[in-house]
């Protein structure tokens, strides 16, 4: 019997207080946008956690510290259209090594923050995905959502431990949820357009396309026109599951 069956996946659109954890600025609005446009619609509150500053994200040479600052008002005007409401910076410096035990212990203090009933972050099981910063944020957002309700672990003793009931993955290869975006599909383009550091206009016209088909070929899966795919566990599913992958 599969986990599944005893442990039902769960519903993604029930979810009311949301902790997004990227490790860059636009990472959110482009794996999942249309998601949490929804979401924030359907009056969940938002709070978008990001790991690095974005300091690294240009073909040439430029000033770290400007292209950061640049970066964060990017994510700050993107975050109007999709319906953020707080904001956590970390600021690593963007590119460098990002150490994972330490993303875990800072993500399990957001976690009891914020409270969320659950957390979106990408997946760190990408297969391929060449990038460490996505490998370490995505595997350490998972551990943290596994140990946040556990007092005896995090370096934040003096908050209270929270259970996660839902995690979500965006950039997944294996979705087990598709939500239908069609009414929220041009407030995530607007976002994705609002960094416009990463996608100036010369290059916009290739990556649109790219969007506008994906959201097309997950559209059918999510009853409508566009669709957003998503890998959803619960908590339980993350430990010693050898369904996980095809759940």
């Amino acid at each position: 019997m599969s986990l599944s069956h005893l442990a039902p996946i769960p519903n993604l659109l029930n979810a009311k207080r949301v902790l997004c954890i990227q490790p860059h600025p636009d990472d959110m609005d482009i794996a999942c946008g249309g998601t949490l446009a929804v979401l924030a619609d359907r009056g969940a509150h938002i709070t978008y956690l990001t790991v690095t500053d974005g300091g690294a994200g240009s073909p040439l040479r430029r000033d770290e510290n400007e292209l950061a600052n640049v970066r964060k008002h990017e994510q700050l005007e993107a975050g109007r259209y999709i319906g953020v409401q707080e904001y956590i910076w970390l600021s690593y410096r963007d590119a460098d090594y990002l150490p994972g035990q330490q993303l875990q212990h800072e993500f399990i203090r957001a976690i009891r923050q914020v409270r969320p009933d659950t957390v979106v972050t990408i997946d760190g099981w990408l297969p391929y995905e060449a990038h460490p910063a996505h490998r370490n944020v995505g595997l350490s957002a998972a551990a943290a959502v596994l140990f946040s309700a556990m007092g005896n672990i995090g370096n934040s003793h003096e908050l209270q431990p929270h259970g996660v009931q839902c995690i979500a993955f965006g950039f997944t290869a294996r979705p087990n949820t598709f939500v239908d975006v069609t009414n929220t599909w041009q407030r995530k383009m607007a976002a994705i357009r609002a960094h416009e550091s990463q996608f100036p206009d010369h290059t916009w016209p290739f990556f649109e396309h790219y969007f506008e088909a994906k959201a097309a070929q997950h559209g059918p899966a999510a009853g409508g026109e566009k669709g957003e795919a998503l890998k959803v566990f619960a908590p339980i599913h993350l430990h010693c599951n050898v369904d996980a992958e095809n759940m």
